[in-house]
This record gives C-alpha cells, sequence and structure tokens, in this order.
C-alpha cells in the first residue's frame, strides 16, 4: 500500500509562523539575560542628598589708611591757574616723600571752563594727591601738616591685604570644620549610618567695610597743624562654605 501525504499551502504556512514565533522568544531570552546582569551592577542610589551653608566671620582690626588730599582752584587766566595747582601739588609731594612710612602718588590733573550767563568767565582746575599706609601716627601726622596747602578729601580705614589673606585662611579652615559639623548633625537627626560629601564651593567674598568716623572733621580745623581726629574700628571678614552630602 502507497500511503501519500499531502502538505496544503495552509499547513506550510502555520509552520513557519510557529518556527518564526519560536526564533523571537529565543531571541528575547538571549538578550534578556544580559540586560538583568548589567541592571544588578549598578550601584544603588544614595537615600538623601542634603544641601547647606554655613559660614564663619570675624571683627579684625583695621590697620591701613588710604587718604586723599588734594587743590581746587579757580582763576581767569588758565596759566596762573595751572601754575598754582602744580605748585601746590609739588610742595605737597615733597613734603609726603619726606615721610617715608607713607606711601604716596599723585592723581589725575582735572580743569574744564566756568560758564555764567553763557559766557566764560573763569576757569577751575584741580589735582589731588593719593596717601596709604599703616601707621596711623604717621599718616594723621603727615595729613594734618599738608593741610595748611591742601584741603583733605576723604580718610579711609581698612584692612590691609596681607593682614586680610591671613584671618581669610583661619576663616576657611573655621568654616570648613562647621561644615562638617553640620554635616554630621544633618546624618544623626536622619539616621543615617554615615555621609559623603558630594560636592562643596568656598567663598570668601565677605567683607564688611568699617563706618569711617572723623573723616572730614580735619576739613573745620583752622590753619594750625593738627593732625584730625580719626578713629580706626574694625572691619568684619566673613568666608562661607556651601555644599552638599549624600546619606549613606
Amino acid at each position: 500500500m502507497i500511503r501519500c501525504t499531502v502538505t496544503t499551502r495552509r499547513d506550510r504556512g502555520e509552520r513557519a509562523a510557529l518556527a518564526l514565533r519560536l526564533m523571537i522568544a529565543a531571541a528575547l531570552v538571549s538578550c534578556g539575560a544580559p540586560r538583568a546582569a548589567v541592571a544588578e551592577e549598578q550601584p544603588t542610589e544614595p537615600r538623601h542628598r542634603v544641601s547647606f551653608r554655613v559660614e564663619s566671620a570675624r571683627d579684625v582690626a583695621n590697620d591701613w589708611i588710604q587718604a586723599v588730599v588734594g587743590i581746587s582752584a579757580e582763576d581767569v587766566d588758565p596759566a596762573a591757574l595751572a601754575d598754582t595747582v602744580n605748585r601746590a601739588m609739588a610742595w605737597g609731594l615733597e613734603q609726603a616723600r619726606a615721610e617715608t612710612r607713607v606711601q604716596t602718588k599723585s592723581g589725575g590733573y582735572n580743569t574744564h571752563p566756568v560758564y555764567e550767563d553763557g559766557k566764560l568767565r573763569r576757569w577751575r582746575a584741580s589735582q589731588e594727591l593719593l596717601l596709604e599706609g599703616g601707621d596711623s601716627d604717621a599718616m594723621t601726622a603727615l595729613v594734618g601738616a599738608l593741610q595748611s596747602r591742601l584741603q583733605l578729601q576723604s580718610f579711609q580705614f581698612s584692612v590691609s591685604h596681607t593682614t586680610r589673606a591671613r584671618v581669610e585662611d583661619e576663616l576657611v579652615v573655621e568654616a570648613l570644620a562647621a561644615f562638617q559639623a553640620r554635616a554630621e548633625v544633618v546624618r544623626k537627626t536622619l539616621g543615617a549610618s554615615g555621609y559623603a560629601i558630594d560636592e562643596i564651593s568656598v567663598d570668601t567674598g565677605g567683607y564688611e567695610p568699617p563706618i569711617v568716623r572723623g573723616r572730614f572733621e580735619a576739613l573745620a580745623m583752622d590753619a594750625a597743624k593738627s593732625a584730625p581726629a580719626v578713629e580706626a574700628g574694625n572691619s568684619r571678614l566673613a568666608v562661607s562654605v556651601q555644599g552638599s552630602i549624600a546619606l549613606e
């Protein structure tokens, strides 16, 4: 007996579809295993990130003085006016250079016409002499002497660059210690086992200039060579630390 198996077109289509489904399933299984392994290797994210800011500040005695004296005059003759200003400034520079404890620098020279009723009436000129130093006795004595021919325009106290750099270094250490102490408080309060510093920045820009006392008292003095009445006072320096920690 001869047996004949007839495979119809429909049967062949069903077999091909089944084979395709089996191939797709095998591919998904083979791709899924590595992905699961990679997911297991990824580190877990910390439970919390906390950001905060601390500051360390200190009042520092001012040890640097900047004073400005100058001459201002008017004259109908610009040449005579220039001569008056130049003579006064030459004399001032000579007096200032004799005091070695004070640094001296001449400022700019300004001149402009003065009009009245639309007509040029006279000329006005001015020039400044800049004084700097850390010896208050020498500075006040020099300013008092210069006022016999020059006018005091400002008298400013501040912290010298050397002192400021030293104090800021100390404040940085204090601020970083305060940051660590605050981080420990946060860790304990939130019940974390530990923490890691995520990011941190240090700002040394905190500075409050002093209120100058006696700044213009010398302007009201008579011709006697008295030193201006001033008080150095303090300036406030501050360093802030801002950052975030990752709790474990």
